[in-house]
């Protein structure tokens, strides 16, 4: 059902409401604080921010060898600086980057190297 009433919104240059409670009808302004409220007790994180959760999918996405350009896409920023603003330094990344670069040493040739790097825990 949202899916159709999205597109009929969007096919009549309308503002769709994209999130609604079970029966259709618009959500309550604070309903998703709430959730959210609910769930950070849940995980016992009293100081994780909704906002924290922006970042930290920035962070992943940068992770996933996302470029610059694709992570200022995502959260809809005009310049590099604002969507770097949003990415956290992963510990071990600097020793993957590090082996990397030794890969490309030693080969002597980038397209050997992999198209991104994956951090293991």
């Amino acid at each position: 059902m949202t899916g159709r009433r999205l597109l009929w919104y969007r096919a009549n240059d309308r503002l769709g409401l994209l999130w609604l409670v079970s029966d259709g009808c618009p959500m309550r302004g604070d309903a998703i604080r709430q959730a959210f409220t609910r769930a950070r007790r849940g995980a016992a994180m009293p100081g994780i921010r909704f906002h924290d959760l922006r970042r930290t999918g920035q962070t992943l996405a940068a992770a996933t060898g996302a470029t610059t350009k694709d992570l200022m896409r995502r959260l809809g920023h005009a310049s590099p600086a604002a969507a770097n603003r949003y990415l956290h330094t992963v510990d071990g990344r600097d020793a993957e980057i590090a082996s990397a670069l030794s890969d490309l040493a030693a080969h002597g040739n980038a397209t050997l190297l992999p198209k991104s790097i994956v951090v293991k825990h």
